[in-house]
């Protein structure tokens, strides 16, 4: 029969007697304090995360209705060059006459193959209309694009600091 102080218990008394209890609980402290951390860490992640999917869908949003209003633009830019093209077609057929005095832009015609025909007669209808009228009004009024209300200025805000519903994100990490 065993001992009262078998050879397993004198063998697990005496591995623990080589072991400091000291450097155990300082050993279990820093683990605690590494798991704190990586549960602030693990937190501060997720809230990353999920501000992230929420700009991602804000911006995807956006881009799908910028992405439909110049698919529009082209189509509405498309039907008015094709307006142009038929009214300079029969104006040069009602007055031939007007027609045949207008050249065309030496500079027009240099420009690469690639161009868009439909570019390319827009622009050259509009350097033989400023030919013909000796003049080209270059006022901020007709220049500037007229904002839409729906376009939002994206220029005039910051970059650097990310938010989400008009609130800074910097402040919550």
């Amino acid at each position: 029969m065993e001992s009262p102080n078998s050879a397993s218990e004198v063998f697990c008394n005496r591995i623990l007697s080589m072991v400091n209890s000291e450097d155990v609980n300082a050993i279990i402290q820093a683990q605690k304090n590494m798991l704190d951390r990586f549960e602030k860490t693990n937190e501060m992640l997720l809230n990353f995360n999920n501000l992230s999917n929420v700009r991602m869908q804000q911006m995807s949003e956006r881009f799908t209705h910028h992405t439909r209003t110049l698919m529009e633009m082209k189509k509405d830019l498309d039907s008015i060059f094709r307006r142009l093209r038929t009214l300079k077609t029969k104006l040069s057929k009602q007055y031939p006459d007007a027609f045949s005095h207008i050249h065309e832009s030496p500079i027009l015609e240099e420009e690469d193959e690639d161009v868009d025909p439909i570019l390319a007669s827009s622009a050259t209808t509009i350097a033989t209309s400023e030919q013909s009228t000796g003049s080209c009004d270059t006022s901020p009024d007709i220049i500037s694009p007229v904002l839409s209300p729906d376009f939002e200025d994206l220029s005039q805000g910051r970059l650097d600091s990310p938010a989400v519903n008009g609130e800074s994100l910097t402040g919550l990490f």
